[in-house]
């Protein structure tokens, strides 16, 4: 198998884990909670994170005067029919599905991460000098995005078991902190992969004789 038909098997490993990931979220974005697992990812708190839990467990009018006490992010206001289809699931149900959301997001950060890697190896290999360390660098960061991934899913199967309780400052810090990783990783990786293909733009733009 060559490298080609490698990049693009796992590209689309990605675009199919990804698509169920996407689906099972909607089935958790509430008027409440409007991005489904990323309103848990940018939780600015442990009592925002045990808010939007609870809203999941319950119902958002349950918790409006509290996420304002607490500073947490607005509702979106009456729910539209999608968000009304949610919010009249069972909380069980509800709960399920978060959790099914995060096991389902194992399989797409394996494949993301090695998607990235593979992807960034390939840029890194057509540059030289300082870009081609900078994309030897991202390469190694790709893995590290989806361990950081995987951190911040255990930390959040853990804010769901807890339900009520929510998560403690300690196992708060450690999602958000796996959360803030992960981004920036992905941020960097995504900066680098512009970078390589504007230069390649570039030389394909010039005459053949002056490509390097």
């Amino acid at each position: 198998m060559t490298s080609v038909v490698r990049l693009i098997a796992a590209l689309l490993l990605t675009a199919v884990t990804g698509a169920f990931v996407l689906a099972t979220n909607r089935d958790i974005q509430m008027s409440c909670t409007p991005h489904g697992m990323l309103s848990l990812q940018f939780a600015g708190s442990a009592e925002c994170a045990r808010l939007v839990v609870q809203s999941w467990a319950g119902q958002c009018a349950d918790t409006e005067a509290q996420r304002a006490l607490h500073g947490c992010a607005a509702a979106t206001g009456s729910p539209d029919a999608a968000q009304q289809r949610v919010e009249s699931r069972p909380p069980e149900a509800r709960l399920h599905t978060a959790r099914q959301t995060l096991w389902a997001d194992f399989a797409f950060m394996a494949a993301y991460s090695i998607f990235l890697w593979m992807l960034c190896a390939r840029a890194a290999a057509t540059l030289g000098g300082a870009p081609r360390r900078v994309g030897q660098a991202a390469t190694f960061a790709a893995p590290l995005a989806g361990l950081a991934d995987v951190s911040e899913n255990i930390a959040h199967l853990v804010f769901l078991s807890a339900v009520a309780d929510g998560p403690g400052e300690a196992l708060f810090a450690w999602g958000h902190y796996s959360v803030m990783l992960k981004w920036g990783l992905i941020s960097l990786i995504a900066a680098f992969l512009a970078a390589a293909g504007l230069r390649m733009l570039v030389r394909w733009a010039q005459p053949a004789g002056k490509r390097r």
